[in-house]
């Protein structure tokens, strides 16, 4: 289950980097961008990223477990 966390939030962060247009341009990413902008959705996404890839790092360690 980790390696599946970790490999989401790289996609995460990877698509938020990119933007390719079946990632940036879905339904739910053009609402948040409308309503707080481009930059802070940006922000949100790289938080969102990261903070997945770390919470499957520490599974992998055996330090949180995300069950």
């Amino acid at each position: 289950m980790q390696f599946i966390f970790i490999i989401i939030g790289i996609l995460t962060i990877l698509g938020t980097y990119y933007k390719p247009a079946f990632y940036w341009e879905s339904r739910k990413a053009v609402a948040l961008r409308r309503i707080i902008g481009d930059t802070a959705t940006e922000i949100f996404y790289y938080i969102i990223g990261i903070g997945i890839t770390v919470a499957g790092i520490l599974a992998t360690f055996g330090l949180v477990s995300v069950k």
